[in-house]
């Protein structure tokens, strides 16, 4: 019985963050885990604090397995929400709650993203200086359609690139996919 409990919690750990930046830009983003269907407890990268955003550099790929192996992926801090009426605290990769079995793990997956592509290498925004539709710059929300926080759709397109977000299951591990091509 400890055994099926156990496996139980470790199956619910969230899903493994995969960003493939196929892109000659590179991605600056805020990341969003949430629970299906609630906003609490939230853990992000960067949200709201900017600019501990996430980036992922041109033509590179960034995988993050789990919160807890955030400092060996660049990732000193995380912020984790545990109501609207409490602000947002920091954690440290290795704090219990973000273990693969912490009740933070155990309880939120990725389901959310806002991004900027900046041009390689620069701190400079990739955009045409317009403002028709569709949008002018490589500059999105992105989710998995399911956060009634925040709102993105799973694919967007711009004149300077594509974004995607998918979550897929293989062997019992659960992957969450960000592309951008």
């Amino acid at each position: 019985m400890i055994c099926c409990a156990l496996g139980g919690m470790i199956s619910a750990q969230q899903s493994t963050l995969i960003i493939n930046n196929y892109s000659s830009y590179d991605y600056h983003g805020q990341l969003m885990a949430t629970p299906l269907g609630t906003c609490y407890p939230m853990v992000s990268i960067g949200y709201p604090a900017v600019p501990e955003q996430l980036i992922v550099p041109a033509l590179s790929d960034y995988k993050l397995p789990f919160y807890a192996d955030g400092a060996s992926n660049g990732i000193t801090t995380f912020l984790v929400q545990t109501s609207g009426a409490n602000p947002a605290v920091p954690r440290v990769p290795g704090h219990v709650t973000l273990s693969p079995t912490g009740v933070i793990s155990t309880n939120t997956n990725w389901r959310h993203t806002k991004f900027q592509m900046y041009f390689a290498g620069t701190n400079t925004p990739v955009s045409s200086g317009g403002t028709s539709v569709p949008e002018t710059y490589f500059n999105a929300n992105l989710g998995d359609g399911t956060n009634s926080c925040f709102s993105g759709p799973s694919y967007i397109s711009t004149l300077y690139g594509d974004a995607e977000w998918f979550t897929i299951s293989s062997g019992g591990t659960q992957y969450t996919y960000i592309q951008i091509f």
